[in-house]
């Protein structure tokens, strides 16, 4: 008996590191994932919306913006080298890819028609009407940004209004691992608390077992 107690001990004291060990790795996550706590309008609605600029992993550098000073148009500008996923219009303009979720953000672009552009065009309305590819639409944007000198993919999430240039951006996440593919819509994985529940119920189990020893 005791030595099966000491087995027990063992492989319950194995059991919590290991537990300890996903709890850590899990904690540390690879996604960032940014919410504001109001949606961010963009468009020529108001002249706080006219320009919005987004700095995706809050270090003081603006990222992209979305520019809407022409008024009738509405485009996503990227800052320095960074880029977002875009496809052809038969004019030869570039629009800003609206992304359906689970598709893979990196390097090569995930559709057929798809490149990387660091200016692509998201509505324009005049008086006899809108266009776009997202005209009441919510999707993602596919983006590529710098950290320094590291590459980081993500996604931003867009809403934009069935009959004006203006929109809402909802939410954004990007891979903090450079270099490191990421699928629309992907957002952290599940906190440690599972894990931490487990082990707590594990702790109280061995102390009733020993009570009862």
């Amino acid at each position: 008996m005791k030595g099966t107690a000491i087995r027990c001990d063992r492989w319950f004291t194995l059991l919590l590191a290991v537990l300890a060990c996903a709890s850590t790795a899990n904690g540390q996550g690879t996604i960032l994932y940014v919410q504001p706590p109001t949606p961010l309008g963009y468009g020529p609605v108001h002249p706080s919306t006219i320009y919005r600029e987004l700095d995706l992993n809050g270090d003081g550098v603006v990222d992209f913006a979305i520019d809407s000073l022409l008024l009738q148009t509405t485009v996503l500008t990227a800052n320095g080298a960074n880029r977002m996923l875009a496809f052809p219009n038969w004019d030869g303009g570039t629009l800003l890819d609206p992304l359906q979720a689970g598709l893979a953000i990196s390097q090569s672009p995930p559709l057929p028609d798809g490149y990387w552009a660091n200016r692509a065009s998201i509505s324009a309305c005049s008086t006899i009407g809108c266009l776009g590819p997202w005209l009441g639409l919510t999707a993602y944007a596919g983006v590529e940004f710098r950290i320094g000198a590291e590459t980081h993919y993500g996604w931003i999430r867009i809403f934009n209004f069935a009959d004006f240039n203006a929109g809402n951006v909802l939410d954004w996440a990007y891979e903090t691992r450079p270099s490191t593919p990421l699928l629309t819509g992907a957002v952290p994985e599940p906190s440690t608390w599972a894990l931490l529940g487990t082990g707590t119920g594990l702790f109280w189990w061995y102390g009733r077992r020993k009570q009862k020893g």
